[in-house]
């Protein structure tokens, strides 16, 4: 579960999520970025497998939207997938420009990390 996620706890209907990639084989390909739907735009309704709430009130900065998130079997399409350090063809290969999984999960943390210095 992720807390305090600004905009997140009533109105957000999508989160940049960092998980782990397994691809249909089951092979588990590591820390991946997806722009992940949670919510539908529509009703603001979450999805099956999505947890999602408001933090409630706080002692300041009531007007901000603090939320909480979790997922259960939550399943990602692959087109969400932000694809810089691999992807996922639609026969279900997996395929990076990084063969040290090592090397892909340095980068992967690196643009996590550069996102977080940015805001």
């Amino acid at each position: 579960a992720k807390c305090w996620v600004g905009s997140l706890g009533k109105t957000a209907t999508h989160a940049l999520v960092y998980a782990r990639l397994i691809t249909p084989d089951g092979k588990d390909h590591g820390l991946h970025a997806f722009v992940t739907p949670i919510r539908d735009p529509r009703t603001l309704r979450p999805f099956p497998g999505v947890s999602v709430g408001d933090m409630g009130e706080k002692a300041g900065l009531n007007g901000v939207d603090n939320g909480f998130v979790s997922f259960d079997k939550y399943r990602i399409p692959r087109e969400n997938l932000l694809n810089k350090g691999g992807d996922v063809t639609p026969e279900g290969k997996y395929v990076s420009p990084f063969k040290d999984s090592n090397k892909r999960f340095g980068a992967a943390l690196g643009m996590l990390s550069q996102g977080r210095v940015s805001i």
